[in-house]
């Protein structure tokens, strides 16, 4: 673990100089104002209500935490924790997340999470899905009805290279919402709009401390060859390319939530008990029946890709009596009569 702070340096404040944050708390406030006009807004800026926060430790979420801390000086703030075990630092980068709250007088949760991969699965997900599984958990056992995360504008324009890098849609394009709902619980990420090495000078200069993950720097994640090579060539092409590429995630998110909506209504016409009418199907041109087609199987559960979908398209458009047999997961897919359905647990 590699730490930042001042030479002799200690931090034992409650809270550290108001200028350690004063870009997070910044972006902060103009979040709760975004969205105090909705109804996700009443909880989030109710200071009676708890609040938890994901604090791995690094200067994003250090600096989230303490903007809380300030804008809600007599809230119930939880730092939430996640110990992947996936590095020899994971336990230092726990017991900085302890000693710093304990300094600022919060309550932290260590959440230890294992990550189980199956071959070909990416670790950088695997461990995503854990760590999100465990904040949410530990967020709702804690009452709050919000989750504040630290994700700033370079993993915002680190998301978008990757998606257009596997070719995504507008969804995928979209990359991180800055607020969504999941099962109940408000995810928040209040510093899209920062650049991380602002948050990082601030923090240097107050001396508060913060860790390095070595697996952000990692040239063999994706994720980390983009920050190390492609953002500094970025950075001389196009000095403004955070609030460009965070531009184009916003439209694409804006684009997706139009056509989930579409998809929505499409299938809500075609759906039966029997499954979904090929006759209403047939009536569609094929992007709109594949945004049905796909809303449809994210409703029972399954995850399908580009090439299963066109396989699927191309076999209803193929003549009524050709049987329709389509693999995806553990589900098949056919044609019975007028009607496409779909049974889990098939071959």
């Amino acid at each position: 673990m590699r730490l930042r702070s001042l030479p002799g340096h200690e931090v034992r404040a409650l809270r550290p100089p108001a200028a350690a944050t004063r870009g997070a708390l910044a972006a902060l406030r103009r979040f709760v104002r975004a969205r105090s006009a909705r109804a996700e807004g009443e909880a989030l800026a109710d200071a009676a209500r708890p609040l938890a926060v994901a604090f791995s430790g690094g200067a994003d979420s250090t600096a989230l935490l303490l903007a809380a801390l300030r804008l809600w000086p007599g809230r119930a703030v939880h730092a939430l924790h996640v110990h992947h075990g996936l590095q020899p630092a994971a336990d230092d980068f726990a017991a900085h997340a302890l000693a710093r709250c304990d300094d600022w007088g919060l309550d932290c949760r260590v959440l230890h999470v294992r990550v189980r991969q199956a071959r070909g699965d990416s670790v950088e997900e695997q461990a995503r899905l854990a760590r999100h599984a465990a904040l949410h958990r530990a967020a709702r056992e804690l009452g709050c009805a919000w989750l504040l995360l630290g994700h700033h504008a370079d993993d915002q324009a680190e998301s978008l290279l990757l998606a257009l890098l596997r070719g995504a849609g507008p969804a995928g394009l979209a990359a991180m919402p800055a607020a969504a709902n999941r099962a109940g619980l408000w995810l928040g990420r209040p510093l899209l709009e920062c650049a991380a090495p602002q948050l990082r000078a601030q923090l240097d200069a107050a001396g508060v401390p913060y860790v390095l993950d070595p697996m952000n720097e990692d040239p063999a994640l994706r994720r980390g060859r983009i920050r190390r090579e492609l953002l500094p060539v970025l950075d001389r092409l196009e000095p403004a390319w955070r609030r460009t590429l965070g531009r184009s995630a916003s439209l694409c998110a804006q684009a997706a939530e139009q056509l989930s909506a579409q998809a929505g209504r499409d299938l809500r016409a075609c759906r039966g008990e029997a499954g979904l009418r090929l006759a209403d199907l047939a009536g569609w041109e094929p992007p709109r029946r594949a945004q049905v087609l796909r809303a449809w199987l994210a409703e029972l559960g399954l995850r399908s890709n580009a090439e299963q979908l066109d396989n699927l398209l191309r076999q209803l458009d193929a003549p009524a009596q050709a049987p329709v047999l389509v693999g995806i997961g553990r589900a098949r897919l056919w044609r019975d009569g007028e009607w496409l359905r779909c049974e889990a647990g098939g071959a």
